[in-house]
């Protein structure tokens, strides 16, 4: 097998590589046979960042963004967004799961097919040699199938992971001064690491929303073919199971409520604690604040051991959800229905009943996901609709016209505040109040003060992130992004 010499195994990534699925042939793609070197690299040494290939240009934060941004401005909605984006790919995704799905289901069909030509009068050869190896390329088929569906919801998933982290940035960088106090770093954190995982998580389990409940209907119709009436009581557990899920479910969403806020009100004090930490030290508070913060994690931790605790019961009742739909369909078949139960019916109703384990105890993860994402969603939108300082307040080379600009140059004026009125709220008692400043190109300027004096809050009033009641303030320069 070739060497994998797309970078040097010391070297930083070449400008000019490529990820290789862009240059790979149909074969190659079919069989990821383009991710064989990196796999051979791997069996011989241990990987390196810098083995690794870079993203390719239509994954990355850049190009994504660039696409999402608009039309989640024009929608204002991230569910709209994300479907009128990559619809289209999560529909392939479901059209490969369904494949997959049926060619799980292929697997019983043989089996009955064989122990019935075994247990039968005559028994032909050839036509059982044809089931077996028609089984051999349909399990073959399914594992070509799951790779690539598993590969298209990762690259979904990196495009939204990418798009909502560049969303939830921008609206952080132009929060106005209430909204910034009344959001703290903590929270946007939580948003990043918490929020927008549950939103991808429920993305990639979207099509298990009709994949499972038709894979149900599928094997309950293929064990009445075997069982005939039992497999109804069969189902009837299964209705029990999925209504006692459902209570379980709402009583995650509420749980799962309670702990982010509480999880935001532990943030909240321990970024306080670290912003006011001379203060704190000061006065020996160390101790007081540590209750505190120890009260908060008390009772975030004991919100948790119940969601856990609740979790835990659902994966239990869905575990054995199948051992009771199992014995008791049997139960029924046997007892009540006095048939006879031959291998060819036992060993293909097991066959079925096990298929039924994976819809079963995959539901739960599924509601779970559905519960735990409406409410990430909801507190992103709140926040995404926040009001965003007024971009007028500060004059930029880019906003002034020549003339004034040109008078500025004039003066070698880099940054002025003239008369200017600030405060942190619209209603509230300003700040500054009829300040003046001036500094040229050149200048040293040291801004000093006690703590609490306003030297903070006049870099905030120069970056237009507090409320200007009066006066004007320009800064020149480029603005990057």
């Amino acid at each position: 097998m070739a060497k994998y010499m797309s970078v040097a195994a010391t070297a930083k990534p070449a400008a000019d590589v490529t990820h290789p699925l862009t240059r790979a042939g149909y074969l190659s793609k079919i069989t990821f046979g383009w991710a064989n070197a990196l796999l051979a690299l791997g069996h011989e040494r241990q990987i390196d960042p810098d083995d690794l290939w870079p993203l390719a240009p239509e994954n990355t934060c850049k190009a994504v963004s660039s696409v999402f941004e608009p039309s989640f401005t024009s929608s204002h909605s991230i569910v709209k967004t994300i479907f009128s984006l990559y619809g289209w790919r999560l529909f392939l995704v479901g059209l490969l799961q369904a494949l997959t799905l049926g060619c799980t289901l292929y697997g019983p069909i043989v089996l009955k097919t064989i122990l019935t030509a075994v247990e039968g009068p005559s028994f032909d050869l050839v036509r059982v040699l044809k089931f077996v190896v028609s089984l051999f390329a349909v399990k073959a088929l399914q594992a070509i199938l799951t790779a690539h569906a598993n590969l298209a919801n990762q690259l979904i998933t990196i495009k939204i992971t990418s798009a909502l982290q560049h969303l939830l940035f921008q609206k952080a960088l132009v929060l106005d001064a209430a909204c910034r106090r009344e959001k703290t770093a903590g929270e946007i954190a939580n948003m990043f690491s918490s929020d927008i995982q549950w939103i991808i998580s429920f993305a990639m389990y979207t099509n298990q929303i009709w994949l499972i409940p038709l894979q149900l209907f599928i094997v309950l119709g293929m064990l009445y073919d075997v069982i005939g009436w039992a497999t109804f009581v069969g189902a009837g557990v299964i209705a029990i199971t999925l209504l006692s899920n459902n209570v379980l479910a709402n009583a995650q969403r509420n749980a799962f409520k309670t702990l982010m806020t509480q999880k935001d009100e532990r943030m909240k004090a321990v970024n306080e604690v670290f912003g006011a930490m001379q203060i704190i030290k000061l006065n020996a508070w160390e101790e007081k604040f540590g209750d505190k913060i120890a009260e908060l994690r008390r009772d975030e931790v004991s919100t948790l051991s119940y969601l856990v605790t609740l979790t835990s019961v659902q994966i239990g009742c869905l575990y054995s959800a199948p051992v009771l739909v199992t014995v008791s369909s049997f139960a029924i078949y046997a007892l009540v229905m006095q048939q006879a139960v031959t291998a060819a019916k036992v060993f293909t109703a097991l066959s079925l009943f096990t298929l039924l384990r994976g819809p079963m105890m995959n539901l739960p993860q599924v509601v779970a996901n559905l519960m735990q994402a409406v409410v990430a969603l909801k507190r992103i939108m709140e926040f995404l609709d926040m009001d965003e300082k007024d971009t007028d307040v500060v004059k930029t080379p880019e906003t002034i016209s020549t003339s004034e600009l040109n008078a500025y140059a004039e003066k070698k004026i880099d940054i002025e505040i003239a008369d200017g009125t600030f405060a942190w709220d619209v209603s509230g008692k300003p700040l500054f109040n009829g300040i003046n400043l001036q500094i040229k190109r050149g200048e040293f300027v040291l801004v000093h003060g006690a703590v609490g004096e306003g030297k903070s809050s006049l870099v905030s009033a120069l970056l237009g992130e507090m409320h200007k009641r009066h006066g004007s303030v320009f800064v020149g320069g480029q603005r990057t992004r």
